[in-house]
């Protein structure tokens, strides 16, 4: 091995060490009481190490994040080129986002941690120089949005969707409602059945179908 490419190599190994390090933190205390000195310290490095690689506990954050990103963009465009037979691509996708919070909890925290920090919503938020872990997650879920606004675009076409409202309107719409029952079975998912005579996983899927039917009924 060259010596160009060992120091690259090593490189590499010492930031996918602080990843996966801070990854641990994350998922267990959240971002808000993880800190850059226990990150360092569990890695075996110094602060000043760490920080040569990552210029603050947000940087690393959104390491941590893209990583999640990438995870959930792959199931939500498998459950776009793959929908369940006699369902709609949408219906698709909200089946793979619930997998995903049940399978992938701690990403799904921290996911909902990003959108509420650091997400771009509107291009005129976006300012040059944001970084480079900033712009990638961006990227990823930029395209996340495009998939919904495509999934619901077909569903028009194809006459399963009947709408006044934009796509990007509904998809707006679509996006609150899923995050704030997943909210609603996050927080009270011990005893769900006993308190509502339901499963949750059952809930969902009665929340699915009844939104896959409204749609496709003209308003």
């Amino acid at each position: 091995m060259k010596k160009a490419e060992r120091i690259q190599w090593e490189k590499e190994q010492k930031v996918n060490r602080f990843i996966q390090i801070a990854k641990g933190i994350f998922f267990q205390k959240g971002y808000d009481t993880t800190t850059i000195d226990e990150v360092a310290k569990l890695a075996g490095y110094n602060k000043r190490t760490l920080y040569h690689y990552f210029k603050d506990k947000e940087e690393l954050f959104l390491a941590v994040v893209l990583d999640g990103l990438k995870l959930f963009n792959e199931k939500l465009q498998e459950a776009y080129d793959n929908p369940i037979e006699k369902h709609t691509k949408l219906y698709s996708m909200g089946k793979a986002f619930f997998t995903f919070f049940l399978e992938y909890p701690h990403y799904f925290n921290l996911i909902m941690t990003y959108e509420a920090r650091n997400c771009i919503y509107y291009p005129a938020q976006v300012s040059n120089g944001i970084g480079f872990y900033k712009n990638e997650c961006q990227k990823i879920a930029d395209r996340n949005t495009e998939l919904i606004l495509e999934a619901i675009e077909y569903g028009i076409q194809e006459g399963s969707i009947h709408t006044t409202l934009t796509p990007r309107q509904l998809m707006v719409i679509l996006w609150g409602q899923v995050f704030g029952i997943t909210q609603i079975i996050m927080m009270r998912q011990t005893y769900f059945k006993e308190a509502f005579g339901i499963d949750h996983t059952e809930l969902f899927e009665r929340f699915l179908l009844h939104t896959e039917k409204t749609l496709n009924n003209p308003i």
